[in-house]
């Protein structure tokens, strides 16, 4: 495109066109990435507030005081927004799993270190809440389902493998320390959603801490056997 531009010849004022190139289509802004992550920090903590349903596009959008052509324009479609949405909240979570995956003195302490900091993480880190959103979306579309395998289950399953690879007495194959991996985190995610997103807690109440307790001394022994 032209554009006019004013120069000074000889104490004179004299105009000028200069040929400029408009920007190609699809051309990122210099700060796409900087807004970009403002809106999925908005998404997310939308997707961790929000009735836990399937929001559509332009739900997200109001969320995020956006418009879905902006949505489109950071993450293509719907599919994108909730894989952004799923990876934002593994990176919020990594300092948990960093926390988990420290080797302990034995495999009966080790669950009690990681029920200690789960137990934790599902009441104030709105892990439950992730967990859930992850499931919901996951199961209704493989897009997501990957997402959340890759971006929060899967980190979570390993950072136990980690734990219990590096406590002596812990399994010590791959197929064995996977085992384990789901055995320990399962019934902890189920009964915090049973209690605390299913209406568990009114309708049929468990003392989590007694439950825990049972599990600590259940699995430790399994596993260190």
């Amino acid at each position: 495109m032209n554009e006019m531009r004013m120069v000074l010849v000889g104490g004179a004022v004299h105009f000028t066109r200069e040929l400029t190139m408009p920007r190609p289509v699809g051309a990122r802004n210099h700060d796409f990435e900087q807004k970009r992550m403002a809106l999925v920090d908005a998404l997310t903590d939308f997707a961790l507030t929000a009735d836990l349903r399937r929001p559509s596009l332009r739900q997200f959008a109001i969320a995020a005081q956006a418009s879905e052509p902006t949505l489109r324009h950071y993450f293509d479609d719907r599919q994108g927004v909730v894989s952004a949405i799923l990876e934002n909240m593994g990176n919020r979570g990594k300092w948990i799993w960093e926390l988990v995956a420290h080797p302990a003195t034995n495999p009966t302490e080790a669950l009690e270190e990681y029920y200690r900091v789960a137990d934790t993480g599902m009441q104030y880190g709105q892990f439950t809440r992730a967990h859930a959103f992850g499931l919901i979306e996951g199961i209704a579309d493989e897009v997501a389902g990957r997402a959340y395998l890759k971006f929060l289950l899967e980190p979570g399953l390993e950072s136990i493998i980690d734990k219990l690879k590096g406590t002596p007495g812990g399994p010590r194959t791959r197929d064995a320390l996977r085992a384990a991996a789901f055995a320990v985190m399962a019934p902890l995610l189920f009964i915090s959603i049973h209690q605390r997103l299913l209406g568990g807690a009114e309708e049929a109440p468990i003392d989590t801490q007694a439950t825990i307790e049972h599990l600590q001394s259940w699995l430790g022994g399994a596993i260190g056997a």
